[in-house]
């Protein structure tokens, strides 16, 4: 019997790559479609699960009905830790690295980028709101979205 389960957990291992636990980040509560209220600019940000230590997401703004930028958003798991990797305008990826997470919030960091070097996620209800900033706090943006169901 103790053979049998450690030859699964050998063949979990195996099938992670030697990464257990890298789908195991706790970040389930950003999964969706989340849109910012009122009237221009209308913003929508959109994320996948977790599946694969691979979360997929995208950013996209509209002004009168147009598209005036996106981003491609990706926050990967592997043995090294958790980053959160932007492509604002599908340019080459800006990554940062979680420096902390509690129950429905996150907090990436690169201090070696311009702006942002911030970049934080929290949940509250059906609401999602971002923050990005320089590492003082001094300058920084929010943004709120609302579940828009999916």
């Amino acid at each position: 019997m103790h053979r049998l389960i450690f030859a699964l957990a050998l063949t979990g291992l195996a099938l992670t790559g030697g990464r257990a636990g890298a789908q195991e980040t706790g970040l389930d509560w950003m999964t969706g479609t989340w849109r910012s209220q009122g009237d221009d600019p209308v913003i929508m940000e959109s994320w996948s699960d977790m599946a694969g230590g691979l979360m997929l997401g995208f950013n996209r703004t509209l002004v009168n009905g147009e598209a005036v930028s996106f981003e491609f958003l990706r926050i990967e798991s592997d043995a090294d830790g958790v980053r959160f990797c932007a492509q604002p305008g599908g340019r080459p990826a800006t990554c940062f690295t979680q420096v902390s997470r509690d129950w429905q919030e996150v907090r990436f960091e690169n201090p070696d980028h311009d702006f942002p070097q911030v970049i934080e996620y929290w949940r509250s209800g059906d609401r999602l709101t971002a923050r990005i900033a320089d590492l003082s706090g001094d300058t920084e943006m929010l943004f709120h979205w609302d579940a828009a169901g999916d």
